[in-house]
Parts: structure tokens; C-alpha cells; sequence
């Protein structure tokens, strides 16, 4: 049972040392470069499904758009590719209006 703020049950630091015994055994975590790749994979598929669901708001525009300049930062390949793709979508946009 927890009794304040912040503080964790006697199980789950049991849970936590154990992990942490094990990591230390197998000579430390994951490398920051596998994370790292990780992350910026899960970024560009983050982007691709907000270009998916664009639907001509400003306040998509806006997202996306810092969304891709985030993504052109760090390294997310095929952003080039995701521009086109909402380059299109708001040419389609722009005709159905």
C-alpha cells in the first residue's frame, strides 16, 4: 500500500531490484542506439498516420507542420516522401472545396 506521494510498494521494488540484478548481469540496458532508432521509426510512422488523418484544419496544419520540422531534425528518413503525400492530400482538399 502506498502512503505517499512518489513512494512505491515493497512488490514493486522487489520488481525493480530484480530487473535491475539482471541488467546488471548481462553487462547493462539496451544502447541509447537502439532506443534511439526505435524512437525515430516510431516518429516517422507517427507522422505518416497524422498526414493520413490531415483534414485541412489550421490546427492540423500546424501540428503537422511542426511535426515534420521535428522529423527533418532528427533524422527521420522519407520525410521528403511524407511532404509529397501531403502536398497531395491538400491539392485533393483544395478541389472537393
Amino acid at each position: 500500500m502506498r502512503t505517499r506521494v512518489g513512494s512505491i510498494t515493497r512488490e514493486e521494488a522487489r520488481e525493480l531490484k530484480r530487473r535491475s540484478e539482471e541488467l546488471d548481469r548481462r553487462g547493462g540496458g539496451i544502447p541509447h542506439e537502439v532506443v534511439r532508432a526505435r524512437w525515430v521509426a516510431r516518429l516517422g510512422r507517427e507522422l505518416r498516420e497524422m498526414v493520413r488523418a490531415y483534414d485541412g484544419s489550421a490546427r492540423k496544419a500546424r501540428e503537422l507542420l511542426e511535426a515534420i520540422l521535428v522529423a527533418e531534425e532528427e533524422g527521420v528518413e522519407g520525410v521528403a516522401a511524407v511532404r509529397r503525400e501531403l502536398a497531395a492530400k491538400v491539392n485533393r482538399l483544395k478541389r472537393v472545396a
